[in-house]
């Protein structure tokens, strides 16, 4: 796996970096940290010749303090520093290009890179998205949802999904038992996270799981759709997963699928 993390020095960015370590560390591969020096902001500026000076400055020391959460996780992980020169969200973009990552890590400030992304881009902090059934399965996943929610210090978005397709006009009483199972896990699971202090929402959809994940993650501008571990009986969530994950070229959201003894990420 290869992740690239767009760091300017903020508190978002630096998140950033420790959660691409996070990954690596689990999944093997590389990091690489991009710095990018907006030399543009300092022409014709008014604040004096040393303006610029003062900037560079400060981007050393950012620089500096990357370094030291770098060394905090030892050299069990592989991290390349990289600092070029322009506009961030181009020069990022072209360093995609080129480099080819799984996955771009940035802050809310540079998110409409996803739109000309040529991989996923996973906005930090941002909204993850839990898709959620009539299963109880899904509450062995519950401490690995909020783990991912604290490290990125992102919402969580608990999206229920009725799959009426399955039931026919005579199957009624058995569509609103499920109906009535996926909002009392919802509720469950929104208090369990919500003692944590993570900020939850919910909503409901009915259809095919896949195509109302992905209009939901649209609508809702999602930046992680997370797929909590099911049970042994695949279920539409389990079946969802594997139809969004088949067409990575498309897939405009970076996806997590929790697994009985690790997580994949895509």
């Amino acid at each position: 796996m290869k992740i690239v993390a767009l760091y300017d020095g903020s508190l978002h960015t630096k998140n950033a970096l420790r959660y691409g370590m996070q990954k690596i560390q689990e999944h093997g591969g590389e990091l690489v940290m991009l710095q990018v020096f907006q030399s543009s902001l300092f022409v014709d500026y008014d604040a004096g010749p040393q303006a610029e000076a003062i900037a560079r400055h400060e981007a050393s020391r950012y620089l500096a303090e990357a370094k030291q959460i770098i060394s905090e996780h030892g050299s069990a992980v592989s991290v390349r520093l990289v600092s070029e020169e322009g506009d961030p969200e181009s020069e990022l973009l072209r360093f995609a290009e080129a480099e080819h990552p799984d996955l771009i890590l940035v802050p809310p400030r540079w998110k409409a890179v996803a739109r000309s992304a040529s991989c996923p881009v996973y906005i930090i902090p941002g909204t993850i998205m839990v898709p959620v059934d009539d299963s109880e399965s899904l509450f062995s996943s519950i401490d690995r949802i909020r783990d991912e929610a604290m490290s990125t210090g992102s919402k969580v978005l608990l999206l229920g999904v009725i799959p009426i397709h399955l039931y026919s006009k005579q199957e009624k009483k058995e569509l609103e038992l499920v109906e009535k199972k996926t909002l009392t896990a919802i509720k469950k699971l929104r208090q369990t996270l919500s003692g944590h202090k993570i900020e939850v929402s919910e909503i409901i959809r009915s259809g095919y799981s896949d195509e109302e994940i992905l209009k939901a993650a649209a609508e809702h501008a999602v930046s992680l759709i997370l797929f909590p571990q099911g049970g042994r009986t695949p279920s539409e969530l389990s079946k969802a997963a594997a139809i969004i994950l088949e067409d990575q070229e498309k897939l405009k959201w970076p996806v997590l699928v929790l697994a009985t003894a690790e997580a994949e990420a895509v």
